[in-house]
């Protein structure tokens, strides 16, 4: 997630206040830029994997 939604952007308020589990103070587009760097590619059948989701009260938000 990134500092706009963490901080309640975008009409996700509620985040703003939940706890946060991992901070690595790394932008996301530099953690992407390293990855792609050792990688070499990124292939987006391989890249994605579904294994989190935002939920509100145990109901996924989208």
């Amino acid at each position: 997630m990134n500092n706009y939604r963490q901080s309640g952007g975008g009409g996700f308020p509620h985040i703003a206040t939940a706890p946060v589990v991992y901070n690595a103070q790394v932008a996301i587009r530099e953690a992407i830029v390293e990855y792609a760097s050792e990688a070499g590619t990124i292939d987006p059948a391989t890249f994605h994997v579904d294994n989190w989701k935002l939920v509100r009260e145990g109901t996924p938000v989208f």
